[in-house]
């Protein structure tokens, strides 16, 4: 009798998980080279080409980055073998494309050092406060690299609170951990007689000057230093108040403090906003049993590979693990609120509206 031999499974999975650093490190490579910039504008180059454009000593270690790009997605090949950007590198890669994260690549993961100390994290239950410092240097150097992504997808978002009947002729908005100043200045340039508010820490805050400044609404502007839960703001009222990838990366009790302040700052007519990338709920939480059934939680986690990274990520370097929907609803009605509505503006970009819960949507 002959054993049955099964074939062996296969280790894909975990090839992929280490080719991503290497992935992570080309995509970094080639921007440091200026690999993007020198085929931006519809430039094709062959290797060698492509070689003296980035300054390389030699033409075969450039091609083993470029096809590595290509295989990657992040470039193309025309069927003269010469390298080319698609629509994605073109409008994404580029330093000169007003859509660029050029700037997001090289500071998305965080301070480096969280990355070999996270197993030590989890064990503690929160970062060393050694990293607190590093982070504390590193926001203001995040923040400008977040713009561009974050005007994009406050500009989707205030046409549609105009579209929902969500936006007076001259609204008062607050952002609680304004971060770049790009809520702020995409909102305020949206209405000429809308005033706003933005709250940030010191360190960041010259950061949000400069994004106002730029946009010419510094002058209907007031910036504050400070923890978002403590400062005193100017205004008891607000027709919208932002809260952009801020609650994830705080401990829930603050997160939920930080969202009612928000509400209460809206009152029975404002509008909370809160963007941000969040996880599955958790399996403990009533709104996974009923939403998302045990045996479809690893399809779950799956389409929710980004929004569970960049958790991890957060996990990595600050009190926060991210943020799930049922907790946003479970927090809003404790507050007297409810989650209205998700928008994804923009690919990955998630935003949702909150407002008291005896309001009725108008659209």
């Amino acid at each position: 009798m002959t054993a049955t031999v099964s074939a062996p499974v296969s280790p894909t999975p975990v090839w992929d998980v280490i080719n991503g650093f290497s992935s992570y490190w080309a995509l970094r490579t080639a921007l440091d080279l200026g690999v993007f910039d020198a085929l931006a504008g519809g430039q094709a180059r062959d290797g060698a080409e492509l070689s003296r454009a980035v300054g390389a000593a030699d033409r075969a270690p450039v091609t083993v980055l470029a096809d590595t790009l290509i295989a990657l997605g992040l470039l193309t090949s025309d069927d003269d073998g010469r390298y080319r950007l698609n629509a994605a590198a073109e409008r994404y890669l580029t330093s000169g494309s007003p859509a660029s994260m050029a700037a997001l690549v090289r500071h998305s993961p965080g301070p480096a050092r969280s990355w070999p100390e996270l197993a030590h994290t989890i064990r503690r239950g929160s970062p060393d406060p050694s990293l607190a410092a590093e982070l504390a240097a590193f926001y203001p150097e995040l923040a400008p690299a977040t713009a561009p992504t974050q005007a994009a997808v406050a500009a989707a978002v205030g046409h549609e609170l105009e579209r929902r009947g969500r936006w007076p002729d001259a609204p008062v908005i607050v952002d609680l951990g304004c971060g770049s100043g790009a809520w702020l200045a995409t909102l305020l340039a949206q209405s000429p007689d809308a005033t706003g508010v933005g709250v940030e820490l010191p360190d960041v805050l010259p950061v949000a000057e400069r994004t106002a400044a730029e946009a010419a609404v510094r002058d209907r502007l007031t910036l504050l230093g400070g923890d978002y839960l403590a400062v005193a703001l100017p205004v008891e009222r607000a027709d919208v108040v932002v809260l952009a990838h801020v609650l994830r990366a705080e401990p829930a009790e603050r997160a939920q403090r930080l969202l009612r302040r928000a509400i209460e700052l809206a009152g029975p007519d404002g509008v909370v906003v809160v963007a941000d990338y969040p996880r599955p709920d958790d399996a403990t939480d009533d709104a996974a049993t009923d939403d998302v059934p045990a045996a479809d939680r690893t399809a779950a986690c799956a389409a929710a590979k980004h929004e569970l990274l960049l958790s991890l990520t957060v996990l990595a370097s600050t009190p926060g693990a991210g943020v799930t929907v049922a907790a946003l609803r479970d927090w809003a009605g404790a507050a007297g609120a409810e989650l209205i509505t998700a928008l994804e503006p923009i690919p990955r970009q998630h935003v949702y509206l909150i407002a008291a819960a005896d309001r009725t949507e108008r659209s």
